[in-house]
């Protein structure tokens, strides 16, 4: 198949959050598998410092952003069998620090979706699906919808929601640099919103777990667009992320500790514990350490955690490590509980990929109780580290940890249904039981290990849903 992908980010070359995680990984994974594949991202500031030498210009355009013409610059470079084209424009991208958060975002990715569509026409290729993904590029599939050239008009759309609570929204004021006739499309709450968009003209949609998309289709999931999401639910389908088994194994992870796997993995375990703890200069305890890497800010429901940890350390039950930022009351409470309990409790507040591979490699456990998380990665990291999570059955976290039945002996971590602090505390102290039999500990550990989410298994999901929609 000819695929391409379009976004605002991925790596290697620019990232702000998971979604350039996606972007750097699955247009590869289906690469490997044969397909054409091709992805498109904005040339931003940062991309232009570290790949301009490697690209080359393939040739430009221009695009008319309300009274004015601007210039679309396209060039491309090869990347892992990907062809990778850039949005040359140093107005919108080059001479900006951000990749958002600028007063204008919404000119720039409306300039970025026209520019997209004029890329096609450019290379006069045909595409069998045009892979779009979240607001910044919800324009698109309304552009091919009302499209002149019938060649256009046909493409496919898959439009991807990583995360719905970010919708692309802009006072009505932006309409004449749209460049595209009105229709209640493109509006929602008075204001334009460019998810909408996508969500009502993309030929499919899909987002990053099953959960989720059953999840986004109720109120308190939805953000707004829910009865909409519900009118497509038959064009709408969950796929979980995968993560890099490259990047993300303690068999050849260079920076943790200790590598390990699972024929020493009780041994590897148990080092990368005690550099964890010396780390944080905490006593190198037997007693479970609990690992936590994440923004810190009610949505990741850290503040349900902090109604109900400080018995657990108060009575040396539990250790605790934090690494992350956020919201100033969360930081400002972590930091009272390291000084409050100085030999269970470790932060950092900031962001260190080293320091989050320690709480990996480790941590006992794992914890994630989300108010909602769309897929989740940490918690996929985790397992391959042999960390039991410790999550709130949503979303992605519901679509991959299956919660320890006591009585089988299934699962592969723990979970709990409601957000609030009675089942969090239920699920702990269920952990800690786990925790202090040392065989049914063995058995979970392991059997996380074994656990295979990678991109594969994903790209095999998306082959068939591309296979679908081509169909329609």
């Amino acid at each position: 198949m000819n695929l391409m992908f379009a976004g605002s980010e991925a790596t290697p070359f620019c990232k702000t959050g998971g979604l350039a995680d996606v972007l750097g990984s699955l247009p590869y994974e289906l690469a490997k598998r044969g397909h054409n594949v091709s992805l498109v991202l904005p040339k931003h500031q940062v991309v232009k410092q570290k790949f301009a030498s490697e690209m080359e210009h393939l040739g430009q355009r221009t695009i008319k952003m309300h009274d004015k013409e601007e210039y679309v610059g396209f060039q491309m470079l090869k990347h892992q069998g990907v062809t990778v084209y850039f949005i040359d424009n140093e107005y919108y991208f080059g001479y900006r620090e951000n990749l958002y958060g600028d007063f204008d975002d919404g000119e720039r990715y409306a300039y970025f979706s026209q520019a997209i569509v004029h890329l096609i026409e450019y290379l006069g290729k045909s595409i069998d699906i045009l892979h779009l993904n979240d607001w910044q590029t919800g324009l698109v599939p309304h552009i091919i919808k009302h499209h002149t050239k019938k060649t256009i008009r046909s493409i496919k759309t898959l439009f991807t929601i990583h995360n719905i609570a970010y919708q692309g929204q802009f006072d009505k004021g932006l309409f004449p640099y749209l460049n595209v006739p009105y229709s209640n499309d493109l509006e929602h709450d008075n204001l334009i919103n460019f998810l909408k968009t996508g969500v009502a003209t993309a030929t499919h949609l899909s987002t990053v777990s099953k959960s989720y998309a059953e999840e986004i289709q109720y109120a308190y999931f939805g953000y707004g667009l829910e009865a909409l999401l519900t009118s497509r639910k038959d064009d709408l389908d969950g796929i979980l992320n995968g993560i890099d088994y490259d990047n993300f194994s303690p068999k050849t992870d260079d920076q943790i500790d200790t590598k390990y796997s699972l024929r020493n993995y009780l041994k590897g375990k148990q080092a990368n514990k005690e550099a964890l703890q010396n780390m944080f200069h905490l006593p190198n305890k037997d007693i479970p350490l609990y690992g936590i890497v994440s923004r810190l800010t009610d949505q990741k429901g850290l503040n349900l955690l902090s109604e109900i940890i400080e018995p657990y350390l108060e009575n040396d039950q539990i250790q605790l490590i934090v690494l992350g930022s956020g919201d100033q009351d969360l930081e400002l409470y972590f930091e009272y509980l390291r000084h409050k309990f100085p030999e269970n409790v470790g932060i950092y507040i900031g962001y260190s990929d080293r320091i989050a591979r320690f709480i990996y490699s480790g941590s006992d456990f794992f914890i994630m109780p989300s108010k909602y998380e769309p897929c989740g990665l940490s918690q996929l990291i985790s397992l391959a580290y042999g960390t039991l999570p410790l999550v709130r059955k949503t979303g992605g976290l519901k679509d991959s940890i299956e919660p320890y039945n006591k009585y089988t002996g299934e699962g592969n971590g723990f979970a709990f249904q409601n957000f609030d602090t009675y089942d969090l505390k239920h699920a702990i102290d269920e952990s800690l039981e786990a925790f202090h039999n040392e065989k049914i500990f063995r058995a979970l550990r392991r059997r996380a290990m074994q656990e295979d989410f990678s991109w594969n298994k994903s790209a095999g999901e998306y082959e068939t849903l591309y296979k679908k929609i081509i169909k329609k």
